[in-house]
């Protein structure tokens, strides 16, 4: 996910040159440029349709990903077969820097959450460019802990809060991070907003639990959704800032 001191471009990512990509987001912002040049001769773009496993929970990465274009999900699946969405990645987020550390496997599945575009750094090359950009690696540790405490967050709503807060929190944070602010008065814009069916495993509920609570937010004013864009107010973003 990107750091909250990095600043997006006004370029949507997939139309930039790999090494701009590179130059601008999470863990590189800080890398030399002689090291951009080498991870952008090395990195490969792919797409993804809507629902393809990109890893898999247990299994090593075999890279550091990066969101170009659409959405990814971080899932786990949970006792009884049921998933849960942990995180909801965009544009300028990563993933994968599990290789950074060794022999160990994903601790939640990415999947692609609709037609995704994707920018991998091999995970040899990323552990060599590590070794030489110490920054990057402290950055990558500040990645995985903003991740740790998205993760916690979420747990925690799972067992003291209802399905209403757990849901106000999710949009709030989802707009926060992959919306746009209008303006002071218009609020936040959220698009494409994920199906009622993910937002359920985000907050750990069922569908029409969460249609219900979604009808209740708007009768009161705190949304308005249209297709798959929704406003959310700034009385309702306010209270998780």
């Amino acid at each position: 996910m990107a750091s909250s001191d990095t600043c997006r471009p006004t370029i949507p990512l997939e139309r930039m040159e790999t090494t701009e990509v590179l130059s601008c987001v999470e863990p590189f912002v800080a890398a030399r440029p002689p090291e951009i040049e080498q991870l952008g001769r090395a990195a490969v773009r792919m797409r993804k349709p809507s629902g393809t496993a990109i890893l898999s929970e247990g299994q090593p990465s075999d890279g550091l990903y990066i969101v170009l274009r659409g959405r990814v999900n971080l899932v786990r699946v949970a006792d009884g077969g049921r998933d849960l969405i942990l995180s909801v990645l965009g544009p300028g987020d990563a993933f994968g820097e599990v290789c950074a550390f060794g022999g160990g496997g994903m601790s939640t599945s990415a999947i692609a959450a609709v037609h995704t575009e994707l920018l991998r750094v091999p995970a040899e090359l990323f552990v060599e460019h590590l070794r030489r950009e110490p920054e990057t690696m402290m950055r990558v540790a500040r990645l995985q802990h903003e991740r740790l405490r998205e993760i916690e967050s979420v747990a925690s709503g799972l067992a003291l809060c209802d399905v209403e807060e757990r849901l106000r929190r999710t949009l709030a944070r989802l707009a926060t991070r992959q919306g746009r602010r209008v303006s002071a008065s218009e609020g936040w814009i959220l698009a494409p907003v994920p199906t009622q069916s993910e937002l359920a495993r985000m907050v750990g509920s069922c569908r029409e639990t969460v249609s219900r609570t979604l009808s209740a937010m708007a009768r009161s004013g705190l949304v308005t959704a249209s297709g798959r864009r929704m406003i959310l107010t700034n009385d309702l973003i306010s209270q998780y800032l």
